[in-house]
């Protein structure tokens, strides 16, 4: 019973993931923290794992689209990997409830980009980014990735295009990709540091990522660009929630 509801909540995430391209994960930690009773850093350190293969499934869908840009997002993943090894690894230091605090701030972010979020276009200019500025991006996405297993797409997708000044559809690719191999480095920095229940691990893992292929299906008759604030909306009222509970559990200790 532990696992099927493991499953059918990670099917729910991974649909949200595929229609909308975002949300997945933000919808996982709450799911294995509160729903599942999975302590706070093992719950980051899965998040980051099946972040990392459900956002590679993803990323090779795109790639068969020719919608990945390989090497813009080897580039800033190379930045973003050690960014996210040393978010991982950090989080060792940091209490959980601080960790779930920043990670509820970034779940209210995320709402808002969605309920305001016009679709962006190319900047229209070159693609040849500066090395230094490439790596500095790249390696502070990553580090917020390891530290609070969040994959951070609502923020890599504009920063590819006004960086790199990439079209819309080729920023979702290629954010799968660089997701994916942060995703990476971020779970061998919990790794290091937690251990976890590998069973419920993969069941997540599974049907997570059925949960976004069925999604991406439904994505093509949905108006996803009208469903989006209202996911917004939900997401806001979620991290509203997260921020108050943890906020007042920092202070019920001092």
């Amino acid at each position: 019973m532990h696992l099927l509801l493991a499953g059918l909540l990670a099917f729910t995430a991974g649909t949200v993931f595929g229609i909308f391209g975002a949300g997945g994960s933000i919808l996982l930690v709450p799911i294995l923290v509160y729903v599942l009773g999975v302590p706070v850093k093992t719950a980051l350190g899965m998040s980051l794992f099946i972040l990392m293969c459900t956002g590679m499934l993803a990323a090779l869908a795109h790639a068969r689209s020719m919608n990945v840009r390989w090497v813009i997002g080897i580039r800033w993943a190379l930045a973003g990997i050690v960014g996210a090894y040393a978010g991982g690894r950090v989080a060792e230091f940091i209490p959980g409830t601080v960790l779930l605090t920043i990670f509820a701030v970034v779940v209210v972010v995320a709402s808002l980009f969605m309920i305001l979020r016009r679709v962006p276009y190319s900047t229209g200019k070159s693609e040849h980014v500066p090395p230094l500025r490439a790596i500095l991006v790249g390696a502070l996405l990553g580090f917020f990735t390891g530290m609070i297993g969040v994959g951070g797409g609502f923020l890599l997708v504009p920063a590819l295009v006004l960086v790199c000044g990439v079209d819309v559809k080729h920023a979702i690719g290629t954010s799968l990709l660089i997701i994916s191999i942060n995703s990476l480095g971020g779970f061998l920095g919990f790794a290091a540091h937690q251990t976890f229940p590998w069973p419920l691990t993969f069941t997540v893992v599974a049907f997570n990522a059925m949960g976004s292929l069925v999604g991406e299906r439904l994505s093509k008759p949905l108006p996803a660009h009208r469903l989006r604030p209202a996911f917004g909306v939900f997401l806001l009222l979620v991290g509203t929630l997260l921020v108050a509970q943890n906020v007042i559990g920092l202070f019920a200790k001092h």
